[in-house]
C-alpha cells in the first residue's frame, strides 16, 4: 500500500513514524526543502508514551515531486491549509483511495461537501506530541484517533487506516463524524483559545479559577450552537463529553468538573498552545478556524457566543501586535462576556 503524509508537525510525524514502523515507507511531504532533506538525512525519532525509536522515511517539499499515485494519505495541516492541500493531495490518489485528516476544527466538513467524488476520514486526535525539532517528536500523552467516515467511505476505508496505524497508535471509529470533530472543537477553544489568549501552559491555565470559569462558558456555547444545529456531540474514548463541563442542566458538579480540569492541567502541564507556539513564531494564528468557527456557526443559528468571540477578538489583536499574550486577558474577556 502506497501511503503519503502531508504535514509533519506534531501529529503528522507521529503517524509517519507509525506508518514506517509497519513497514509501509511513507512518503513525507514538508512543504519546505530543507525540513525534507533533514528527514531524508535523519528519518524520524519519537520518544515518550509511544516508546523510544527511530525509522528512516523518505520526503519531499511537495506531493507533486513525489511523482507517486497513493492509496491512503493523510493530511495533518493546519485548519488554515487544509482546503488548499486538498488540491494537490486529491489528484494523487489511486483508484480506490482515501483521504485521512487530523486537522483541529470543523473545516474538513465544509470541504468534503465540495468534493463529493473523494472518499475521506476526519480524525480527532486524544494524545498530545510535540515536534521538538524537524524529524524530533516527543508524545506526552497516551491516547489514539477517532476516525468518522465523510462522503461515503465505508467500513473497509477505516478497517485500512487501522491496520496501517496499530499498535503504535490505537485507532476508534464513529459513524457520528460530525459529534466527534464538534467535541474536540469545544475542547480545543477552552484549551488552544484560552491559552493563546494568555500565553500560559495547560497546566498554569487550569489553575487559575477564572480560566476554568471561561472554559465552562465555553462548553455552554459550544453545546448550544451544536443542539441547535442538530448535532450530537460524541463522547471521545478516553475523554469525556465537553458538554458535561458546562453550566446548563446535566453538566457535572462544580466540584467534579473542577477537579477534572485540574487533572487535565496536571497531565498536560508543559503543553503550550498551537496558537501560544504560532504567536510565538509570528506566524498566523488557527483563532479563526477553532474558536472563530465556532462563532461563525452561531451566527448561523442566530446565537450570540461572548467567550469566544472574545476569546477571536483578543488573539487577534495580539497578532496585529496591539496587545501582548497576558494573563489579564481573561479577566476581559469574563467582563467583556458577561
Amino acid at each position: 500500500m502506497k501511503t503519503a503524509v502531508i504535514g509533519c508537525g506534531g501529529n503528522g510525524g507521529v503517524i509517519a513514524a507509525a506508518l514506517a514502523r509497519n513497514g509501509l515507507d511513507p512518503v513525507c511531504i514538508t512543504g519546505r526543502e530543507k525540513s525534507a532533506r533533514q528527514l531524508n538525512e535523519a528519518g524520524i525519532t519519537v520518544r515518550g508514551m509511544m516508546g523510544d525509536f527511530s525509522v528512516p522515511v523518505m520526503a519531499f517539499p511537495l506531493l507533486k515531486e513525489a511523482r507517486l499515485r497513493f492509496d491512503l494519505i493523510f493530511i495533518a495541516v493546519k485548519s488554515s491549509d487544509l482546503r488548499s492541500v486538498f488540491a494537490e493531495a486529491k489528484d494523487c490518489l489511486n483508484e480506490n483511495g482515501i483521504i485521512a485528516t487530523v486537522s483541529n476544527g470543523i473545516v474538513i466538513l465544509g470541504i468534503a461537501k465540495g468534493l463529493p467524488e473523494l472518499r475521506i476520514a476526519a480524525g480527532a486526535v486524544g494524545y498530545n506530541s510535540v515536534m521538538l525539532d524537524y524529524g524530533m517528536y516527543q508524545v506526552n500523552s497516551k491516547g489514539g484517533i477517532v476516525f468518522g467516515p465523510l462522503n461515503g467511505a465505508g467500513i473497509n476505508d477505516l478497517d485500512r487506516i487501522q491496520k496501517c496505524l496499530e499498535p503504535h497508535i490505537k485507532i476508534t471509529f464513529r459513524r457520528n463524524t460530525q459529534g466527534v470533530l464538534w467535541a474536540k472543537l469545544i475542547i480545543v477553544c477552552g484549551v488552544t483559545g484560552l491559552g493563546g489568549a494568555c500565553g500560559l501552559t495547560t497546566g498554569k491555565l487550569m489553575r487559575i479559577r477564572v480560566a476554568r470559569r471561561l472554559f465552562y462558558r465555553i462548553a455552554d456555547e459550544g453545546a448550544a450552537v451544536a443542539d441547535a444545529l442538530g448535532i450530537h456531540m460524541e463522547k471521545l474514548p478516553g475523554g469525556i463529553n465537553p458538554v458535561k463541563f458546562g453550566n446548563k442542566k446535566g453538566g457535572f458538579p462544580l466540584f467534579v468538573r473542577y477537579l477534572l480540569l485540574r487533572i487535565i492541567g496536571m497531565r498536560y502541564k508543559n503543553l503550550k498552545s498551537n496558537i501560544h507556539h504560532s504567536i510565538e513564531q509570528g506566524k498566523k494564528t488557527e483563532i479563526d478556524f477553532i474558536n472563530g468557527a465556532l462563532v461563525e456557526a452561531g451566527k448561523k443559528a442566530g446565537m450570540v457566543t461572548p467567550v469566544n468571540s472574545a476569546v477571536v477578538q483578543i488573539v487577534h489583536e495580539i497578532e496585529s501586535g496591539l496587545r501582548k499574550m497576558d494573563v489579564q486577558h481573561l479577566f476581559y474577556i469574563m467582563r467583556f462576556a458577561q
